[in-house]
């Protein structure tokens, strides 16, 4: 007869056990490994029939298992959380190294960070407890969070009805991609929440009653994950022929990609689990409130290998010893070189061991740590035993020892880099890392010395944070700003309206002089609310161009008849020049252009009594920096007025600066017109300068960089 694996079967081969496994979810390359394993005849070699169960929406299936709906399951590291609660649950391997679990948003949605979200609706799936932890540790409190059921279809964040969703980054990311939106992804272990993924568990009860079955299920379905990350595409078939198309064979090689990238294949054995990386998210959890503090690792991780009874190792090194004492005169002169090569070595390990940094050397193929100092003890919290253990177990993220490998085997020199390890306790402790690779008991090992830098790197995170708190606070000072500018521009503008319907009354000459002083008045108010507005959002960095056609004789033309009647109270002769080389229309922000010139028309008539104001343009060479279709004009305003010294020219384009106090008194302005038309100019992509001289008057000149539109544009 034919089994499942394919393979014959006789009367005398035993029945295999039937157990199911509850999968976390619907089937895709999520699950390929335990496939594999059917597919391959491993669960039927160990003597099981296995089951693969799909989730259901709506039902936990962590709870099916709890409830003996299935013997085995796949679930998050909010197993840890269950277990603080009293439930019997076991993880018997970890599949991914780094959790999937990710919550994605649309710019669209006007998010920028976490704190945007927190009264934005959006789904979170069960079992997501370090996304909450994400949240503490970001300062948003999950208990202020706007969340709704997961229907688990991305078509609802596209759709607007959500702000964000959690998702699995070997999953969503592909249907946002494909659906060409443009999308935000935050990952907890931005945020120092580096957990365990998809760990494959069951119950305290079953390893009580059935030892062997779990032994073999956990080593068959870790033979099934080597077998698929081998075969990707060969898996896919498989899915695609027996789980149907929910997916495309696209979207499964797109999740077999990233399922590789969060397993290391081929660095880290599948099903690897480091307890003191478990210690640092039971920790995690303590420091959120979610688990007690010290919460006890025991019996939650299951021991594949339990340390054997090694008394028997004892005795036989005895008896070695009592033939080694018999063959003594032979070893005689081996002993006297074997003391001269001891003493070499002990100088180089007493150098080592009494180095003022940390230093350790570990196996280039297998990353067993064959040699640490003291430091190293001291600085991992592992005074005693480190010798023995993988030095990857110590690294925060796996990567950054994958490309430590991959830069030493490739020749590289590493010196300072910066390098997060997890401690025993499951602090982590920032260092400057320098490598190399040397010969070491018989092969090739890689030597490190590091620098603990976590002081430095704990001040610049709190610089951080506090250029956060100013940035938040600069931008609620510019929200407060625009808000105050609306309400008093809405009442003043009303004003001046009366003020103008009343000017056209027949009014006695004192009233019409008051009426005419108001109207000064009203409109220098106006004009300081406005330029304050202008600065905040220059400072905020919130101004957007719009390109448009402008011609550029028409734009004089206009400047100089809005200006004329004040240059002509004045009693200054007004002129427009446009030289015959300028382009007759440029694309460019007309308002923002027609801002500047209109604020240094303003200041040269101002300041000149008598004589002439005259604007005009030019074109100017390219340069070599500018794109082939762009050209340079040059806007120059030049008056007869009282002229700048040096040391006023000096700080004339600062925020709130002016010539000096008598010119304060005297001119009035807030000395931000100058400020905000440089930073205007600067955005057109170019620039002012100034040329004057004392009683001579002065040039403003304006460059921006534009183009050439058509005339029929």
């Amino acid at each position: 007869m034919l089994g499942v694996s394919g393979y014959a079967e006789d009367a005398s081969t035993p029945a295999p056990e039937h157990v199911r496994l509850q999968l976390k979810w619907q089937h895709q390359f999520q699950f390929a490994g335990y496939y594999a394993a059917v597919a391959q005849g491993y669960y039927r070699e160990a003597g099981l029939e296995v089951e693969l169960m799909e989730a259901e929406p709506g039902r936990d299936p962590v709870q099916t298992v709890l409830k003996g709906g299935a013997e085995y399951g796949v679930g998050t590291s909010e197993l840890m959380l269950l277990r603080g609660t009293g439930q019997p649950v076991v993880v018997l391997a970890a599949i991914f190294q780094h959790s999937p679990l990710v919550l994605v948003a649309l710019h669209r949605a006007g998010v920028n960070d976490l704190h945007d979200l927190h009264d934005k609706p959006m789904m979170i799936e069960p079992q997501s407890a370090e996304l909450f932890a994400y949240f503490r540790n970001e300062g948003v409190d999950p208990k202020t969070l706007h969340i709704v059921h997961h229907t688990f279809s991305t078509d609802d964040l596209l759709q607007g009805r959500v702000a964000a969703m959690s998702a699995y980054s070997t999953d969503e990311p592909f249907t946002l991609r494909a659906a060409g939106v443009d999308f935000l992804t935050f990952t907890p272990r931005a945020g120092g929440i580096d957990f365990y993924g998809d760990n494959l568990f069951t119950t305290e009860g079953e390893i009580r009653q059935h030892p062997a079955r779990a032994r073999a299920f956990r080593q068959a379905s870790l033979r099934g994950w080597d077998y698929a990350l081998a075969h990707p595409q060969e898996m896919i078939d498989l899915i695609l022929r027996e789980h149907g198309r929910r997916k495309s064979r696209t979207h499964l090689e797109f999740e077999a990609e990233q399922t590789a990238l969060l397993m290391h294949p081929g660095l880290i054995e599948v099903g690897h689990m480091n307890p003191g990386r478990w210690r640092h998210i039971a920790d995690t959890y303590a420091e959120f409130g979610m688990l007690p503090r010290d919460f006890p690792l025991d019996g939650f991780l299951y021991e594949a290998d339990p340390r054997p009874n090694l008394r028997w190792l004892y005795w036989a090194l005895a008896a070695a010893c009592v033939l080694a004492v018999a063959g003594f005169g032979w070893l005689l002169p081996m002993l006297r070189l074997n003391r001269r090569l001891a003493r070499s070595e002990r100088q180089y390990r007493e150098l080592a061991e009494n180095a003022p940094f940390p230093v350790t050397i570990s196996s280039y193929a297998s990353s067993e740590m064959l040699y640490a100092n003291r430091r190293a003890g001291e600085l991992l919290g592992a005074n005693a035993g480190i010798e023995g253990e993988r030095a990857a177990d110590y690294y925060e993220n796996i990567t950054d020892r994958d490309a430590l490998v991959a830069d030493l085997g490739a020749g590289r020199t590493v010196t300072d880099r910066e390098v997060c390890f997890v401690r025993r306790d499951g602090r982590r402790v920032w260092t400057l890392l320098s490598a190399g690779t040397i010969e070491f008991q018989g092969q090739r090992a890689i030597v490190i010395a590091v620098q603990d830098i976590t002081a430095r790197r704990t001040m610049e995170e709190d610089l951080r944070k506090a250029k956060g708190a100013a940035e938040a606070a600069s931008a609620a000072k510019g929200r407060y700003l625009a808000v105050m500018s609306h309400e008093i521009r809405t009442p003043l503008n009303g004003m001046l309206g009366l003020i103008a319907q009343l000017r056209t009354e027949p009014l006695p000459a004192p009233q019409r002089e008051d009426l005419e002083m108001m109207e000064r008045s009203g409109q220098a108010l106006l004009t300081l609310i406005t330029n304050l507005l202008d600065f905040s959002q220059l400072d905020a960095g919130h101004v957007e161009l719009e390109e448009r056609p402008v011609a550029v004789a028409d734009l004089l033309r206009d400047l100089s008849t809005l200006f004329r009647a004040a240059a002509g109270a004045k009693g200054v002769d007004l002129r427009h020049t446009v030289r015959p080389e300028v382009p007759p229309v440029i694309l460019t922000d007309e308002l923002r252009l027609r801002q500047i010139l209109s604020n240094l028309l303003s200041n040269a008539i101002k300041f000149t009594a008598t004589g002439t104001v005259e604007i005009m343009a030019e074109l100017m060479p390219a340069r070599e920096t500018d794109a082939p279709a762009a050209c340079r004009l040059r806007f120059h305003v030049t008056d007869t007025g009282i002229g700048l010294s040096p040391d006023q020219m000096a700080r004339l384009f600062e925020p709130y600066a002016q010539g000096d106090a008598t010119v304060a008194r005297r001119y009035g302005g807030t000395g931000l017109g100058l400020s905000i038309s440089k930073r205007l100019a600067q955005l057109l992509g170019g620039g002012i300068m100034v040329q004057s001289t004392p009683g001579e008057g002065a040039i403003f000149s304006v460059e921006i960089l534009t183009r050439v539109a058509s005339i029929d544009a």
